[in-house]
């Protein structure tokens, strides 16, 4: 008689995963996208005041930081010629995109979870949907900040046309990161609490609202932060002046987005145990 055995094969075949992945994205990018548009309709029909609740951390935490400046509450230093009002609103500005493209993955699988267990799809297109939803609140914030630049008479120089690959750089690697997190921060919600502390703080040791200190425990904690590189750079180049670190960027660029496609295959590997802990 033949014997037959059946032996599982937890092997991970990197390339092999990422071919699937893909095929997965390119049949589930309608679903995505009817997903995205749900979420964005829901999300500011029922709302009254609509778009502008995009700006709105934006502009709230823009004044705070105004008015401690203007009443000297705050000195702060902004390192270069603009005036602070600039300075402030585009750092916040990037901040906020750096913001939602990190913890986009996990919002868009955890606000799924009544589906996930229920329906069978790729799930990624989960991740695709919340990309459609942030590229959407991207363009608005990118007004926010042309129309800054129109009331300040700002002219930015040709070194404009670096600022989208800053920007995609600053992107890629916030989701770069959070597709790392997703899995154990959607098992574990005191984890995900921890990283959202974490990220808060990490914006006093970004360049959003002061410049760089030039010296102090700070400054180091400054230059190991490689998004102090990205948001000094995209600021210079929105108000004419050179970028400093292209090189720093082309590399964070390039190891972001291998670091991308190694946690898009954790993802797919951790997404029957998210599914089993979350559902249960």
């Amino acid at each position: 008689m033949k014997t037959t055995v059946y032996t599982s094969d937890k092997r991970t075949h990197f390339f092999k995963e990422l071919a699937s992945i893909f095929q997965d994205v390119r049949k589930s990018s309608f679903l995505a996208y009817q997903m995205a548009k749900r979420d964005l309709q829901a999300q500011y029909r029922q709302s009254f005041l609509g778009f502008f609740w995009a700006f709105a951390p934006i502009l709230t935490n823009s004044l705070v930081w105004i008015f401690l400046n203007s009443s000297g509450t705050v000195q702060v230093n902004t390192g270069q010629e603009i005036p602070y009002i600039l300075f402030v609103v585009i750092g916040t500005t990037l901040w906020s995109i750096f913001n939602e493209s990190l913890f986009i993955p996990m919002t868009s699988v955890n606000g799924a979870k009544g589906l996930l267990s229920k329906i069978n799809f790729p799930k990624e297109a989960l991740l695709i949907a919340g990309v459609y939803k942030m590229s959407f609140n991207l363009m608005l914030k990118l007004i926010l900040i042309a129309v800054i630049l129109i009331i300040f008479g700002i002219l930015p120089s040709a070194e404009i046309l670096l600022f989208p690959v800053y920007l995609m750089a600053i992107i890629l690697f916030s989701l770069a990161l959070g597709i790392l997190i997703t899995p154990i921060g959607l098992i574990y919600t005191d984890i995900n609490r921890f990283f959202s502390t974490v990220i808060s703080f990490g914006m006093y040791i970004t360049p959003v609202v002061y410049a760089a200190p030039r010296k102090g425990i700070f400054k180091t904690l400054f230059d190991l932060n490689p998004l102090t590189y990205l948001f000094t750079d995209s600021r210079n180049i929105l108000t004419g002046y050179p970028a400093e670190h292209i090189l720093g960027m082309l590399i964070l660029g390039i190891v972001s987005g291998l670091v991308f496609l190694i946690g898009l295959v954790i993802f797919r590997k951790s997404m029957p145990i998210i599914i089993e802990k979350i559902s249960g």
